[in-house]
């Protein structure tokens, strides 16, 4: 940031929520690059479907845009994966007639 004209003092008296987009400005292209590359991968897949064989298995974006995929869409942890079959499983159990949810160690709400 300091050879974009800014001096350390500057940078310091940054709030929190300037800096993030700050941050993400950088990382990310000042133009966006995540969103053109996505973009591009999906016309890519959506391009190589159109044309492949019947037989031939499905191009996912994965396979057009490679690595960086995980950088656009980070992996999720096990924690994270484990969260949200357990949160899908409390939605689906809330549905039935007299769901008691103190029996599952949660609250309502």
């Amino acid at each position: 940031m300091i050879f974009n004209g800014h001096t350390p003092e500057s940078i310091a008296s940054l709030d929190d929520v300037t800096m993030y987009q700050m941050q993400t400005m950088y990382a990310d292209g000042l133009l966006g690059n995540q969103a053109i590359i996505a973009g591009i991968g999906k016309l890519t897949a959506g391009v190589f479907n159109y044309i492949r064989p019947a037989t031939a298995p499905a191009y996912k974006l994965q396979d057009t845009i490679g690595p960086v995929y995980d950088y656009i869409y980070p992996p999720e942890t096990e924690v994270q994966k484990v969260e949200a079959v357990n949160n899908n499983l409390l939605s689906f159990l809330s549905q039935a007639p007299g769901f008691n949810a103190s029996a599952f160690g949660v609250t309502n709400g």
